[in-house]
């Protein structure tokens, strides 16, 4: 803070020197370039989750797909046992049936 010529305070100095103007100019390029920076990482963030949520929903459909081959692939397994029960006692029939024969 410095005093004025009329004796008040003020809260900015009239004054100022190279030195102060250079690193104002240095500060506000800094923040220029460091804003950029975080800006262009911002944007390869949004594009990396793009990609993720793209791999996520392909994940998620050959999760869906591969739910239903399982399912069909286990009917098939249940009909296949159901038949085999049906062989075996068949071939138990005809087996009691020739022996008693």
């Amino acid at each position: 803070m410095s005093i004025d010529a009329q004796g008040k305070a003020s809260w900015f100095d009239n004054r100022l020197s190279i030195g102060n103007i250079i690193t104002i100019v240095t500060l506000i390029i800094a923040i220029a370039a460091g804003w950029f920076q975080f800006d262009s990482r911002l944007t390869m963030v949004e594009a990396e989750q793009r990609r993720n949520a793209a791999t996520v929903d392909k994940l998620v459909q050959e999760r869906t797909d591969l739910t239903t081959r399982v399912i069909r692939i286990e009917e098939r397994l249940t009909n296949q046992a159901e038949m085999l029960q049906r062989i075996l006692r068949n071939t138990e029939q005809d087996q009691w049936r020739r022996r008693e024969n």
